[in-house]
C-alpha cells in the first residue's frame, strides 16, 4: 500500500498567516445551511472543516506545552490564552446541591489543560465524522446519478488509504502509551498531522489522466469501497475509546435534582440509541465488522456512529452551551418517529 507524503491543507497555510479571531455562535449554523446544498457548495464546507481542525490543533499544542514533559501527572496550572479560551468557554457538569434555574446550573469554569485536550479531541472526531459520512453520501449520489462516469480517483484513493492506515496504527499503539486517549491523540497528531484528517474527494477527467496511469484507474465504485473501509476503521477507533469521564456520572446523584439541559439531551439520546439498537436486532444478516449489504442497513450503521459520536461529546468533563446545542441539532437529524430511521446526511460542523 502506497502512502502519500504529509501535506498541509491550503486553508491551513492561509490560516497561519492570519490573526486568530473569535468565532460567532452562528457560524456553525451557517455551515449547516451550506451543508443542505453540499452537492454544489461542499468546497466551502470543507474549507470550514480545515479551519476548525487547525483551530483545535492550536488549542491542543498549547495545552501540551502547559502540561509539560512530565505528562498528565504534573499539569501546568496556566490557562489558555484569551484568544483560544474565549470561544471555548465551558460549563461545569458537577452535581449541584440545590435545584435552580437551568442556566444557573451550568456554571462557567476556568479551562484546564487536560480538559481542553478532551474538548479538542472530541471536536476533531465530530468534525471528521461530518466530513467522512458526507464524502460517502456525496460519492454514492454521484454514482447513482452518473453510473458511467469516467472520472478517476487514484490520488483520493491513496489519501483515504492513508487515513485508514493511520487510524489502525493509532489503535494498535494506544495500549502501549501513557495517559488518556485525548492526550495520546494530541501527542500523536502533533507528529502525524494527517491523523483523523479526512481528504476531499477529487476526480480527474479522462483527458487529465497521464498515460502511465491509464491502466491503473480507480473509478468511483472503487473509491466508495475504500471510503466504506475507512468508515468501518473509524467506527472501530471510536469503540476503542472506552474510558469514561467521571464528570458526567456525577450528574445523576440526587433524586430531587431537577433535570439539567445536559441530562435532558442525554436522556433523549439514550431513547434514540435504544430504538436504533432495536432496529438493528430486527435486521437479518447484520455483521458488525463488514459493510452492510442494503441501503437501509447502511443508514442504520451511520446512525449508530452518530449516536456514538454524540455520547462521547456528552460525557466530556466540561461542555459549552453551543456544544450542547450542536448535540441537539445533530440528534434532530435522526428521525425514528415512523418506526424506521430517516437520517438527514447534511453536515453540521462542531462549533468553536
Amino acid at each position: 500500500m502506497v502512502l502519500i507524503p504529509e501535506e498541509t491543507c491550503p486553508e491551513e497555510e492561509e490560516e497561519g498567516e492570519e490573526e486568530e479571531g473569535e468565532t460567532s455562535s452562528a457560524d456553525w449554523r451557517d455551515v449547516e445551511a451550506e451543508g443542505r446544498q453540499f452537492w454544489s457548495g461542499f468546497a466551502e464546507v470543507y474549507d470550514k472543516y480545515c479551519e476548525r481542525m487547525l483551530l483545535f490543533d492550536r488549542l491542543s499544542a498549547q495545552q501540551l506545552n502547559d502540561i509539560g514533559p512530565q505528562g498528565s501527572s504534573t499539569p501546568s496550572p496556566r490557562f489558555t490564552s484569551k484568544k483560544l479560551a474565549s470561544p471555548l468557554r465551558c460549563l461545569s457538569l458537577k452535581k449541584f446541591e440545590e435545584p435552580g434555574d437551568e442556566t444557573e446550573q451550568l456554571q462557567e469554569l476556568p479551562n484546564s489543560p487536560l480538559q481542553d485536550l478532551e474538548v479538542a479531541y472530541a471536536a476533531h472526531i465530530c468534525l471528521t465524522w461530518e466530513l467522512l459520512h458526507c464524502q460517502y453520501t456525496y460519492l454514492s449520489q454521484k454514482i447513482s446519478v452518473e453510473p458511467e462516469n469516467s472520472c478517476t480517483y487514484n490520488y483520493s484513493a491513496q489519501q483515504f488509504q492513508q487515513f485508514q492506515v493511520l487510524l489502525q496504527r493509532f489503535v494498535e499503539n494506544e495500549p502501549f502509551e501513557q495517559g488518556h486517549r485525548p492526550e495520546i491523540y494530541a501527542q500523536t497528531r502533533k507528529s502525524l498531522p494527517k491523523l483523523l484528517h479526512v481528504p476531499m474527494v477529487q476526480g480527474l477527467d479522462k483527458k487529465e489522466v497521464k498515460e502511465e496511469e491509464s491502466d491503473l484507474k480507480v473509478l468511483a465504485p472503487d473509491l466508495i469501497k475504500t471510503i466504506e473501509s475507512s468508515i468501518l476503521t473509524f467506527h472501530h477507533f471510536l469503540k476503542m475509546d472506552k474510558k469514561k469521564s467521571g464528570g458526567v456520572r456525577d450528574l445523576f446523584g440526587g433524586q430531587t435534582q431537577l433535570p439539567t439541559p445536559l441530562q435532558q439531551v442525554q436522556s433523549s439520546l439514550k431513547q434514540k440509541e435504544i430504538k436504533l439498537k432495536e432496529l438493528r436486532k430486527k435486521r437479518k444478516g447484520w455483521k458488525k465488522k463488514s459493510w452492510p449489504a442494503t441501503e437501509e442497513d447502511v443508514e442504520l450503521l451511520l446512525g449508530l456512529i452518530d449516536v456514538k459520536i454524540l455520547r462521547r461529546v456528552l460525557r466530556m468533563a466540561r461542555i459549552s452551551r453551543e456544544q450542547l446545542l450542536w448535540c441537539e441539532e445533530k440528534m434532530k437529524k435522526l428521525d425514528l418517529s415512523k418506526g424506521k430511521l430517516q437520517r438527514d446526511p447534511s453536515p453540521i460542523l462542531f462549533p468553536c
